[in-house]
């Protein structure tokens, strides 16, 4: 036998054997897993319940739980009662079969982030090919930030692969910054956890918010409790904004934002409301971009 049981599986059958140990009339309603874990025991010979309700409700034997658990041990080694939650592949390797059941990923450490110091770019241009900006995958448990002025956190990844371009249109002088990539489900992980290390130790810092002008892009920067806004002049969004850039589904972001926003950022939110238009960052190349503090 060797099928191995889904993750999902095990988590049920691991919740309800819990569950049964302090209610006896405990049942799960989580049909499509029940019938996965049904299908596994039809070959290891174990009944491990019956349907309350066909295809509805279904309650677990606890003893047959305890079966399940035996004879996957046998079988595949492993007990599906392991706790992954703070393991990484290759602890989770130690463990199963299946490393991937460890919950910590390769990249939840890692940020992306944009060099442009010509030290760095001649140093690359040397060993590789001219390029006028580094993108760099840093480790945050390892990164030391307290010699930054300032983050800033960039939306789009296209956008964050011209950071050099971008750079060269603000206005004003951003100094030291670290440049990273909001990220997506490669990135995300470690650069939330920067951001909350940052307001923790560094809160008197500015955080800097680059992306879209919508309205999910300022919901972001609140979320994210930055400091500023990095964006176009405001003459320029009241003169070229796009109304195919304001998405019909996040108007129900409005209400919120004329909450919690910030006073000083108001005037944006009700700019994009009047004119229902937005802009895209990949619209903003050639502009001039200024900061909006959020005090």
């Amino acid at each position: 036998m060797t099928d191995a049981l889904t993750p999902k599986a095990k988590a049920l059958l691991k919740e309800q054997y819990f569950a049964l140990m302090y209610d006896d009339s405990a049942f799960t309603q989580k049909v499509a897993t029940v019938k996965q874990i049904t299908t596994w025991c039809e070959q290891a010979y174990i009944e491990p319940g019956h349907w309350l309700v066909m295809d509805k409700r279904y309650r677990f034997h606890r003893d047959a739980i305890e079966a399940i658990r035996d004879a996957y041990q046998m079988s595949m080694g492993e007990d599906i009662f392991t706790d992954f939650s703070q393991d990484t592949h290759q602890s989770a390797a130690q463990k199963s079969a299946d490393e991937k059941q460890g919950s910590i990923k390769p990249t939840h450490h890692l940020i992306l982030c944009a060099l442009t110091q010509p030290s760095i770019v001649d140093r690359f241009k040397q060993d590789f090919y001219p390029s006028q900006q580094v993108n760099i995958e840093l480790d945050i448990r390892a990164l030391d930030v307290s010699g930054y002025d300032a983050l800033l956190m960039i939306e789009n990844r296209d956008s964050f692969n011209d950071w050099h371009v971008f750079s060269a249109q603000v206005k004003s002088d951003l100094q030291k910054v670290l440049v990273f990539y909001r990220g997506d489900s490669h990135y995300s992980v470690a650069a939330s956890h920067l951001l909350q290390q940052w307001r923790k130790d560094h809160s008197a810092k500015p955080v800097i918010y680059f992306g879209d002008f919508d309205l999910m892009g300022v919901r972001i920067a609140v979320g994210g409790q930055c400091t500023h806004l990095l964006l176009p002049t405001y003459a320029y969004l009241d003169a070229n904004l796009v109304p195919q850039h304001f998405p019909v589904e996040q108007e129900k972001l409005l209400a919120g934002l004329r909450r919690d926003c910030p006073s000083s950022w108001q005037s944006l939110i009700g700019l994009m409301a009047c004119k229902r238009a937005g802009l895209r960052q990949q619209k903003m190349y050639r502009v001039p971009l200024a900061l909006y503090p959020a005090q």
